[in-house]
């Protein structure tokens, strides 16, 4: 379930869902249950709650459906992309670092040329 709608899940228009079969061998024990969808759709951080509902035999005999649990709740957070939404990948800092040891020559060759005529006419 979408936490922050309250409506179910849905991927290219379908549910998100899971079944695992398992016999019980003790009374309290665990089973993984494991859910698999494309999430690159997903854009921002969602928080998804996942309901429970045990049936044996085709009969629902317990369910566990709270929007609430912390437990239950999982948060996907989307990958930040590398590159701008521009597509411009070009590495400003480096062209701006190289403006900047040019702008730089240029001006020390300026000052030593200013030197270079100051002492000839001395």
């Amino acid at each position: 379930m979408d936490k922050s709608t309250g409506k179910p899940f849905k991927v290219k228009g379908k549910e998100i869902t899971s079944t695992v079969k398992f016999v019980p061998d003790k009374a309290d024990g665990k089973v993984e249950v494991t859910f698999t969808f494309d999430g690159s759709a997903i854009k921002k951080d969602t928080e998804l709650v996942v309901f429970e509902t045990l049936s044996c035999d085709n009969v629902e005999i317990a369910v566990h459906a709270d929007l609430k649990d912390k437990g239950q709740t999982v948060t996907i957070v989307p990958p930040t992309p590398k590159t701008p939404k521009t597509s411009d990948n070009r590495n400003l800092g480096t062209w701006i670092g190289l403006g900047g040891v040019g702008l730089g020559a240029g001006i020390a060759a300026l000052l030593l040329k200013l030197k270079m005529k100051k002492d000839e006419d001395e």
